[in-house]
């Protein structure tokens, strides 16, 4: 059994892990949003919501939020909550033709293709609709362009991974991080740092070499920490898109050997954070940006650390990733 506090010692810890006094609100108006739209299939979904707390989870890692940025982003957990959990724990999930065309109706949601969609998917691709409608009051079209790719490249991902499953094939970890990335929806839930913070940041900006070394970075620490945190509930489920299992298959190694490996890759990933951080402050001075846009560009980019921070504090005080946790603990 590894440890609960993954990377004990490491500097990923380092600074506390403060968190919105707005939690309790957002888990309040969250779970009213989920109830009014029928999200939840039974009263097991219902009851696992309510432990994970997903207002919680926007919470520290938004500290500075407002309660409605926070309660937006406990909306897109809560709907990413749902809907993982329902394609991991069903044939969705090892069934790549049957969930691609389940998940249908949602891609022609987050892409704004007008469709019809089938009674068992409409509530899921409402509350979609709603999510993105919600974050894009305000943002740039830009911003809200890149924001839909991103959800849908979250969707296709899980098409790959149940694809993957279902061949009973282990990616390399030389392909794994980026799929990590997108079927972990990272990348849509960065962009609401960038709307909690301020608004979109200009392209110039957020397509540069550091802003997306940074970014990148951010993403793969919170991908790579969750999997320290969850390798034993998934091994036991028998899932191995976890990147300990993949490094452990790949090499050879046994479970505490990779996870010492990842837990190593985890600190060179810092080291890549903060050094992205530093070349877009130089960046954004040589191009000769506004302040506002400077100090905007530093800020968000610090945000992304305290997601990282948050994250871990999130996952160490609600039961989303212990053994015998989950959705299960809801069942009579």
């Amino acid at each position: 059994m590894l440890s609960t506090r993954p990377i004990e010692g490491s500097a990923i810890w380092s600074g506390p892990a403060p968190h919105s006094p707005h939690a309790a609100a957002a888990d309040a108006r969250t779970f009213v949003w989920v109830d009014a739209g029928g999200l939840c299939d039974d009263t097991a979904e219902q009851g696992n919501l309510t432990r994970i707390r997903p207002g919680l989870l926007a919470a520290y890692c938004h500290p500075e939020a407002g309660e409605a940025d926070l309660t937006l982003t406990a909306k897109w957990m809560a709907w990413l909550f749902l809907l993982d959990d329902r394609i991991d724990e069903s044939v969705l999930g090892r069934d790549a033709d049957l969930l691609e065309e389940h998940l249908h109706d949602l891609q022609a949601t987050a892409l704004g293709t007008p469709t019809a969609p089938t009674a068992a998917a409409r509530p899921m691709a409402r509350a979609l609709e709603e999510i993105i409608a919600e974050a894009s009051a305000g943002m740039s079209g830009a911003w809200r362009l890149r924001f839909r790719r991103h959800v849908s490249d979250y969707l296709s991902a899980g098409v790959w991974q149940a694809a993957h499953r279902q061949a009973a094939q282990i990616p390399g970890p030389d392909v794994f991080p980026h799929w990590r990335r997108a079927f972990g929806a990272i990348m849509p839930t960065f962009d609401l740092v960038e709307r909690a913070h301020g608004g979109a940041l200009p392209s110039s900006v957020y397509y540069s070499r550091p802003y997306q070394d940074l970014l990148i970075a951010a993403a793969d620490l919170v991908c790579w920490t969750n999997d320290l945190m969850t390798v034993d509930k998934e091994a036991a489920h028998g899932d191995l898109h976890n990147l300990v299992l993949v490094v452990a298959h790949d090499r050879l190694q046994d479970r505490p050997t990779a996870a010492a490996e990842v837990s190593a890759a985890c600190e060179r990933r810092l080291h890549a954070y903060t050094a992205g951080c530093r070349d877009l402050t130089a960046l954004t001075a040589a191009l000769r940006l506004p302040d506002a846009v400077r100090h905007h560009a530093d800020h968000c980019a610090a945000a992304l650390r305290v997601w990282t921070r948050g994250h871990l504090e999130w996952g160490l005080r609600t039961p989303r990733y212990r053994i015998g946790t989950a959705r299960e603990e809801g069942r009579d």
